[in-house]
């Protein structure tokens, strides 16, 4: 059993889909209820088991209510992914360090990190009592190598970076998996307008890192905890050279 935060599109979405394609039972949550239970249908269709739910990952009540319901329903959850998360631009107000307000700062720190911390105390109990759990958190290039107008992003990251190492350290005598994927540029579709600023020369998929999702999650991965997984398209290891054609 899955619970994906943030699910109702892009990489969320993806994960969940590959998850219930992998003969797990996923519930798919995002603040927008809507999207969510548009996933299920997805799922449904395909032959999978899914249920929809609208917690915000911000408020604790929604969050443990929602684990109290899936654990009720299926019995257990073996995995969560924290994927719910976002910057300033989710506003409409991306600004450089100097000019940022200091809500427009709290509210992403809370979205990001307080949301991945809440989320995961949900499910801790549980997991702890059968000895058995995946959690994988997402951070960001931005949480590596940070990104210029993006501080307050670059910060809730490098935090979540951060905190997947101690929670790996925490958690693994009980033998609960804790890794991080830290994505580069995503993108729904090949988009050949967009600038090739990777080694790669082109933007990811959602579902590559669906991919990467779905090894973390299983028992080939048993060996993995504290890690965090750059899939950035070789972003972070430096700038290309000045050529036209990059």
């Amino acid at each position: 059993m899955a619970l994906v935060t943030g699910a109702a599109k892009g990489i969320g979405r993806a994960i969940a889909l590959r998850y219930a394609a992998e003969g797990a039972a996923v519930a798919v949550d995002d603040i927008s209820l809507d999207g969510a239970q548009a996933v299920v249908e997805e799922i449904v269709a395909e032959g999978g088991q899914a249920d929809a739910f609208g917690a915000d990952v911000t408020k604790s009540a929604e969050v443990r209510a929602m684990v109290e319901t899936v654990i009720g329903r299926f019995g257990k959850l073996d995995i969560l992914v924290n994927n719910a998360g976002g910057g300033a631009a989710l506003l409409g107000k991306t600004s450089a360090f100097k000019d940022m307000a200091e809500e427009v700062w709290k509210w992403v720190i809370d979205l990001n990190l307080h949301g991945t911390m809440i989320c995961t105390q949900a499910v801790l109990d549980q997991m702890i009592e059968r000895r058995y759990g995946k959690i994988i958190n997402f951070g960001s290039i931005a949480g590596v190598c940070g990104l210029p107008n993006w501080a307050e992003y670059s910060a809730a990251k490098g935090a979540i970076i951060s905190l997947t190492m101690t929670l790996a350290m925490e958690l693994g005598e009980y033998g609960i998996n804790v890794n991080c994927i830290s994505p580069g540029l995503i993108v729904p579709e090949p988009r050949p307008d967009l600038p090739r600023g990777t080694w790669l020369r082109r933007g990811g998929q959602p579902a590559e890192v669906a991919a990467l999702a779905a090894f973390l999650a299983s028992d080939e991965a048993g060996y993995i905890t504290g890690a965090n997984y750059l899939i950035d398209g070789g972003r972070t290891l430096g700038p290309l050279p000045l050529r036209s054609d990059t």
